[in-house]
């Protein structure tokens, strides 16, 4: 008889007791109980505790939650791992299908940590029985620690005297924001990695970069505890968030800082800041004396904007002969010679211009900010992370650099900077190569390959939707970038919708969806968000949702601004996850070019200027598709664009509500 029996869970069975879209919350309940009793005490009575099957290789047990409700487990010599949960039915033909076996092997499990005393009646079996479970064997730590450890005697006694209950119902009914912490027992290691140097990490949206990033920020602020950390990243608000929830680790160091890569770069290079209003009229009134008449006409004024402060400022050319030879690593239109010379001609005139304001920009207040820390005595940073390094320019991986190694010269020192990026999720033009920078992370980088964000579903309609097609390639592998595995079971039920309605009837079907899934779901509101592609639709929304009694949170680049409902632009959606989100004014007219300059009714447009800002816009959605972990509705009150229509009947699910009211009579939030 053996004296304790480890117990684990499937990772997929933990994450479907969480969500109250598979299981009402009093089903939750019932199920959490379920299993508290159980690890009590298998034997009680009223759990049922019963093998399926009796063929040579079953391994599934069932216990009983209510007269509707069972709950499967793996069970072996030394463990019982709970693998499903359910209706009475569909849990005894899932079993069924699998032939009353489950192989632990090919499942991700997560930890418990607790077991139970003894070896209850119902396990004990004959000898020829014994080795119908051999996969399991004794619970050792496997190759990622997913099993459950025996525990010692006085975790046994805690336990024991009711410490399972809160143990069990921390691991299955965490909030929202616990489980935008947790980190996947694979991904440890790299969180407590040490490396020489400069390091990457990648992966598609959902992978945990972020996660893992905040998590190594605190083993290296352990690691280092006299040092200063920064985590830095493009979004100011995302960097707030960000600090809030590394503020949430348990025993979380202080000597971290949180600062995005314009706050650093006015932590070092102080002064006023650029006055937007003056930096548009003196670029206006640059363009006004070189554009005019010249072949930057056909270009546009926004894309040669771009140019100068992504291509120009962004690398810190500093000679007209450094941006004849310069890759325009991202921009699609090509540049004759010509051109980059009027170009140049109209980056100076501007920078003349402000000058003679007193005005600095703030691309150039970066590279002021770079050269001051590449001349300080000594580095003001042990260790940096960057994250979203995608969206960064040269200029500021120079300056990220400096802050762990002060001048180019100097070496970068072991755990200096972890860059986490991915090319699928850039929003900004242009693009660097890590050795522009003196950053080599030769042996030391690494490619997430699975999602654990997404159920399927929603990664796959995103993924269709964007295409494959990356805006900036550094190198042929970032193609492999959006060939992430998912981690969530999958289930046709859950694909995204696409609801068409009536002219004006976005508003109230998004009203009415919101009303539905917090009645039904149990969605609280902050587990819900809404993103558009402009400030002024944000604005629009927000008003309009508000009047209904609909309690709204404004994302701005300053963070979150009231409670309830997430809304906020596509650019702010990243780093962020939600249960469910709602994606309006994607009719074709609006998304992806909402002014109608197209290729089509402006010929003059260079097609590949007119891909590149279509790219653009497509990763922007393509992030805000992917903020949805259960749920996700898009909404238009006219056809979508192309991109949108090739997922549909696949990936997406049509919904036509047009000639339908879509009003609703339901509670307010």
């Amino acid at each position: 008889m053996k004296e304790r029996i480890a117990l684990a869970m499937t990772q997929s069975f933990q994450r479907q007791i969480r969500m109250s879209r598979w299981l009402t919350r009093q089903d939750q309940e019932r199920c959490v109980t379920a299993v508290c009793r159980f690890i009590e005490n298998p034997a009680a009575p009223g759990l049922n505790f019963e093998k399926l099957g009796g063929g040579p290789r079953s391994n599934l047990w069932s216990i009983r939650a209510s007269h509707e409700l069972r709950i499967l487990l793996a069970v072996g010599e030394d463990s019982c791992v709970f693998v499903n949960a359910g209706h009475h039915d569909a849990m005894y033909d899932w079993a069924n299908r699998r032939q009353h076996h489950v192989d632990l092997d090919s499942e991700t499990l997560a930890e418990i940590n607790v077991t139970i005393p003894g070896t209850p009646i119902s396990l004990r079996r004959n000898s020829s029985e014994s080795g119908t479970v051999a996969a399991v064997g004794h619970t050792d730590e496997r190759a990622h620690g997913q099993l459950a450890h025996f525990t010692p005697a006085s975790t046994h006694a805690s336990n024991e005297n009711g410490g399972i209950q809160e143990l069990i119902q921390r691991v299955f009914r965490g909030d929202f924001e616990e489980w935008q912490l947790f980190l996947h027992p694979d991904q440890k290691p790299l969180a407590s990695r040490h490396w020489s140097g400069a390091a990457r990490i990648r992966g598609a949206a959902g992978t945990g970069k972020t996660v893992i990033g905040l998590h190594r920020l605190a083993e290296l602020a352990r690691r280092y505890p006299n040092a200063q950390m920064l985590f830095t990243t493009y979004s100011r608000s995302l960097s707030d968030l960000l600090e809030i929830r590394y503020r949430n680790l348990p025993m979380a160091p202080p000597n971290v800082d949180f600062l995005n890569i314009d706050r650093v770069a006015y932590k070092f290079n102080k002064g006023n800041w650029a006055d937007a209003n003056l930096v548009n009229q003196a670029f206006d009134a640059a363009c006004n004396e070189v554009i005019v008449d010249s072949p930057l006409e056909r270009i546009g004024r926004d894309y040669l904007r771009e140019e100068i402060e992504r291509v120009i400022k962004g690398n810190g050319l500093r000679s007209l002969e450094e941006y004849l030879s310069v890759e325009r690593l991202g921009r699609k239109r090509s540049f004759t010679q010509n051109i980059r010379k009027l170009v140049w001609k109209l980056s100076e005139l501007w920078t003349c211009k402000l000058t003679q304001q007193k005005v600095v920009s703030y691309p150039d207040r970066k590279i002021r900010a770079r050269d001051a820390v590449q001349n300080l005595p000594q580095a003001p940073y042990r260790c940096v992370i960057v994250d979203e390094a995608q969206d960064m320019t040269l200029v500021e991986m120079q300056l990220v650099r400096a802050l762990v190694a002060g001048s180019p010269e100097n070496a970068i020192p072991d755990d200096g900077i972890l860059i986490l990026d991915d090319p699928a999720q850039r929003i900004y033009a242009g693009g660097y190569r890590l050795r522009w920078a003196d950053l080599d992370i030769a042996g030391r980088a690494h490619l997430l390959k699975r999602n654990y964000r997404n159920v399927p579903a929603v990664f796959r309609a995103a993924k269709r939707v964007r295409g494959n097609l990356l805006v900036t390639l550094e190198s042929e592998d970032d193609k492999s970038i959006l060939d992430a595995e998912l981690d969530f079971p999958d289930s046709e039920s859950e694909r995204p919708i696409l609801a068409l309605v009536n002219s004006k009837g976005e508003i109230p079907y998004l009203r009415k969806k919101l009303r539905e899934i917090y009645a039904t779901e149990n969605f609280s509101p902050n587990e819900m968000a809404v993103f558009l592609k402009h400030n002024q639709q944000v604005d629009a929304t927000i008003n309009s949702l508000k009047h209904v009694g609909i309690p709204c949170a404004h994302l701005t680049r300053d963070g979150f601004s009231g409670t309830g409902v997430r809304v906020g632009t596509y650019d702010r959606a990243r780093g962020l996850e939600f249960r469910a989100v709602f994606l309006p004014r994607l009719g074709v007219s609006q998304f992806p070019h909402g002014n109608g300059d197209t290729v089509e009714t402006h010929p003059e447009i260079d097609p590949n200027q007119h891909l590149e800002s279509r790219l653009l816009e497509l990763d922007r959605l393509y992030i805000a598709m992917t903020r949805a972990r259960e749920l996700l509705f898009l909404i238009a009150d006219e056809e979508p664009c192309d991109e949108i229509r090739r997922a549909l009947g696949e990936e997406i699910v049509l919904r036509d509500f047009r000639g339908q009211t879509t009003g609703a009579s339901t509670p307010v939030l």
